[in-house]
């Protein structure tokens, strides 16, 4: 990598401002070239949280979805897989009750097994395509699951994205698959690119591009995963990969 490198970030409009004042503090160049937005989808009439035992989030998105809601949790607690979403749950003003540090909803419900929390009745809201885990581990354990489509991730104007003016010396960091599918049905070039995860890394691979892979889900890995070096102070902004199919 040269210092005509820049970091192409591609989280939705709104979404990396936190991102670009870190790289700004490390002297980093970065452009931000939004490649999927959130469009929300209709909620159940006969929604009750507080019907719950836990209220489980996958991402930040997630989070900020369920609380525009403005839902009474009563009892439900809330576990969360990451710092970031863990941030998003305190934010909304809602105590975190469990916080895995998986990579993945499998190792997320091997977490939660592991602290010993009994089977009971789950909530899961997120976006309307999803892996299917970590329902399918908790459902093998015992536990009830909801899944609450509250949004889809949908891709930004293809145009824009095609007219985008992307150098050779360009990075792109992916947070999502579904960034990886709008990016690879607006251009037919495959830049260099950072992978947030490991479901991010096959969606890479499947476009037929040849992705670094963070070691965690934060920008500090993926700085590093470009060849950046490092960022300075404490990076706390950790971000999920898309739960999604």
């Amino acid at each position: 990598m040269t210092d005509a490198t820049r970091i192409i970030l591609t989280r939705a409009r709104g979404r990396n401002q936190a991102w670009a004042a870190q790289l700004d503090r490390a002297g980093l160049r970065h452009l931000e070239l939004p490649l999927v937005q959130y469009a929300p989808l209709p909620v159940p009439a006969d929604l009750a949280p507080a019907q719950f035992d836990w209220i489980v989030f996958t991402s930040p998105q997630g989070v900020r979805a369920f609380a525009a809601l403005k839902p009474e949790l009563g009892a439900a607690r809330c576990a969360v897989l990451g710092h970031g979403t863990a941030r998003a749950v305190t934010e909304a003003g809602w105590p975190v009750a469990f916080n895995a540090g998986a990579l993945d909803g499998a190792g997320f419900v091997a977490e939660f097994l592991q602290a010993g929390h009994k089977p009971g009745d789950v909530l899961l809201p997120g976006p309307k395509r999803r892996l299917t885990e970590p329902r399918a581990s908790l459902q093998e354990a015992g536990y009830t699951v909801q899944e609450l489509p509250l949004y889809e991730t949908l891709p930004t104007d293809p145009a824009a994205i095609a007219a985008a003016e992307l150098r050779g010396t360009d990075v792109l960091f992916f947070c999502s698959p579904s960034a990886v599918r709008a990016f690879a049905g607006a251009r037919a070039d495959k830049p260099r690119c950072v992978a947030i995860g490991r479901t991010t890394a096959d969606a890479c691979r499947q476009a037929g591009l040849d992705p670094a892979v963070a070691d965690t889900p934060d920008l500090e890995s993926m700085v590093r995963a470009a060849g950046l070096g490092s960022l300075p102070g404490p990076n706390h902004e950790t971000v999920r990969p898309e739960k999604e199919s």
